[in-house]
């Protein structure tokens, strides 16, 4: 399987036939890659249970996704942007993103390339807008898109250096090529990511969304 093919396959399974519009397998890699990651997320949230509906920004049910392809405010109103709505019975709702800003503890805004943050921040965020803070992130995944190339060691220290800042809850480093020196690093400090990972390495995307399970049955069981 071709992997911008693969990668589309991916998220057009996540949408549940629902049109994903604004990417297709010619679509910008790197757009594609954290696309297929958000996917990845819903289907581990679908396998522990979760309800999953897709909303817009302006709280309608798309007829068509529209997916960021930049990293934006999350009420943007550039696009209207799509998220999932993930639903654990009981359980406080949460959102799923791709492409927005977080408020680490410092105040200062990065970028998560797929967060999961609860509905009632979001919401605040959008109507007040502000970034999240990183306190209601339930889960962030920093996505690398590297093909033919290998991932530098300065993008895992960078990696490290943020989680300084947006420090609270599961934190991920994924990446589409194999880095033995990033992978060491992340060891040593006991970290959360997954190198190599496509499509095609289908044992390496079982064992991510086994770790994405984990995150949202731990959240299930805290609340």
């Amino acid at each position: 399987m071709p992997l911008r093919p693969g990668l589309m396959a991916e998220i057009a399974t996540a949408l549940a036939g629902l049109p994903s519009a604004n990417l297709s397998s010619a679509s910008a890699g790197y757009d594609l890659y954290e696309a297929y990651v958000w996917a990845l997320v819903l289907q581990a949230a679908r396998n522990e249970g979760a309800t999953i509906r897709f909303k817009a920004r302006d709280g309608s049910v798309p007829t068509s996704f529209w997916f960021r392809t930049s990293p934006s405010h999350i009420g943007s109103t550039a696009h209207n942007y799509c998220h999932a709505e993930i639903s654990f019975p009981g359980k406080p709702m949460l959102e799923a993103h791709v492409g927005v800003f977080v408020a680490g503890k410092s105040q200062v805004a990065h970028e998560c390339d797929v967060a999961v943050l609860y509905k009632t921040e979001a919401d605040t965020c959008r109507d007040k807008n502000v970034h999240p803070r990183s306190g209601k992130v339930v889960m962030a995944v920093e996505c690398k898109y590297y093909m033919g190339s290998t991932i530098g060691i300065n993008l895992g220290r960078s990696f490290l250096g943020l989680l300084n800042d947006v420090y609270h809850g599961d934190r991920f480093f994924i990446g589409s090529s194999d880095s033995p020196n990033v992978s060491k690093l992340f060891a040593k400090h006991k970290k959360s990511y997954e190198l190599g990972l496509t499509p095609l390495a289908i044992r390496l995307e079982a064992r991510l969304v086994g770790s994405f399970e984990t995150t949202f049955k731990n959240f299930r069981s805290s609340h």
